[in-house]
This record gives structure tokens, sequence and C-alpha cells, in this order.
């Protein structure tokens, strides 16, 4: 004992012998606790999950709509054919009738004329009526002494009409037939003979089935002697059906 412990009495070797072995007690016990406990401790956190990413572009709700104004022009489709029935008023000036001998001076007048045809519509606007009717003019005259011989021309015909466009729509025309001249004066006898006319208009077709115009024609009879020729202008309307 004294070997070990030269400088301490022997209690006090005893004491410090005791104390060494309850220290190594104790850390035997921690390293034999710490060996049995697991190497890590398993930590559990709660946190609140992020919100899902948003839906595919057709779960979303639908855009806005825009709307877009548009104007719809209503426009009556014509049928390929129709019968047009027309109307002519038109007032009458004589060409080359000569100043007779008793004085007889004929002068303008006036006249109308009734037509009939078959209006049909071709490509490019293009419309072509087959028609025929009846005019007539009456010139008025007079001689030296007063006497009126008015002159009377008759005449029944048939030609066609060759007009373009849709609202505004120009036309020219032409028709042959038979007419005759009837007058008071004694000098004149009655007469007929070839009758045709030569003309241009210009219509209007607002309204549907209806259009209304100018027109001026050359127009002339060959009843000799003294075949009547005048130029005519006036006023018509067209009825379609």
């Amino acid at each position: 004992m004294t070997r070990s412990c030269p400088w301490l009495t022997r209690r006090s070797c005893g004491s410090s012998l005791g104390a060494l072995l309850m220290v190594a007690a104790v850390v035997g016990a921690l390293v034999i606790v710490g060996w049995a406990s697991p190497s890590r401790a398993d930590v559990v956190v709660y946190t609140q999950a992020p919100p899902p990413p948003p839906p595919p572009y057709y779960d979303q709700p639908p855009p806005p709509r825009y709307y877009y104004r548009r104007r719809y022009y209503y426009e009556e489709r014509e049928p390929p054919t129709m019968l047009e029935l027309g109307f002519d008023l038109e007032g009458a000036v004589p060409v080359n009738l000569p100043r007779f001998l008793d004085g007889n001076d004929v002068q303008g007048g006036g006249g109308i004329k009734v037509r009939v045809g078959e209006e049909i519509r071709l490509q490019g606007g293009l419309r072509f009526t087959p028609e025929g009717g009846y005019g007539y003019d009456h010139l008025f005259a007079s001689d030296d002494a007063g006497n009126a011989y008015s002159w009377d021309m008759h005449r029944f015909f048939g030609g066609a009409r060759i007009a373009f466009g849709r609202f505004l729509v120009p036309v020219i025309y032409a028709h042959l037939g038979y007419g005759w001249r009837r007058t008071g004066d004694p000098t004149v006898p009655e007469a007929g003979g070839l009758a045709f006319d030569v003309g241009g208009a210009l219509d209007l077709r607002v309204v549907p089935h209806f259009g209304i115009g100018l027109h001026f024609e050359y127009a002339s009879i060959d009843a000799e002697p003294y075949a009547p020729a005048w130029t005519a202008f006036g006023l018509h309307v067209d009825l379609l059906f």
C-alpha cells in the first residue's frame, strides 16, 4: 500500500481508490446506455402542405367573351326570269315633216306605250328582255285657216331590251313592227308600213319588282307619202312578277 501511494496515508489512499472506482462505474454506465440507445433520434415535424398547383387551362373558367357587331344586309334574290309589264308616258317632237301647201304645220305632241316581256337575268348583272307592245303618239297640227289636222300614229312592235346593273340600271332597246298614220288632212291619205324605234333609258330599281326611269328614243313609220318620224322622251315604270 505504501508503494502505490507513498505520499498518502492508508486512509486517504483508500478514499481515493473508492472515488476512482465510482467515477469508472458512472462512465461505464454512460457508455453502455449510449451504445444501447439509437445512434440518432427520429424527429417528426408537422408542416402545412403548399397549395396545389393551378389546374389545367380547360378546368379554369373560360375567358370573357368578345362580341363583334356585324351588319347583315338582306337582299331579296330575284328569280332567273320574271314577267315584266311596262308603261311609257312621253312627249313627241316631229323631225322630218314639211310645211304643207295649205299651211298645215305639224307640231309636237305626246304618246303612250304598253310593253309586255320576259326579263331574263344573265351573268355579270346583265338583263335581257324580249318584249312586245303597242304604241300611240299624237301630233298636233293646224293650217292657216285654223283647221286642226292632227296626226295619230299607231304601231305594234316587238324587240328587246338590254340592261346592266342592280340599282341604277342603264338600258338600250330597239323594236320593229307595223304602224299606220291617220290624219284629218285631205291631202295626206291614211297609210301604213314598217315601224321601228331605237332608244336608251336609265332606270332606278330600289324597290323589289319595281322600276322607274327616263327614256329617249327615235321612232318612225314608213307610211308614204310623208312618212312620220319623231323623237320621244318621257317617264316609264316597270312592274315585275
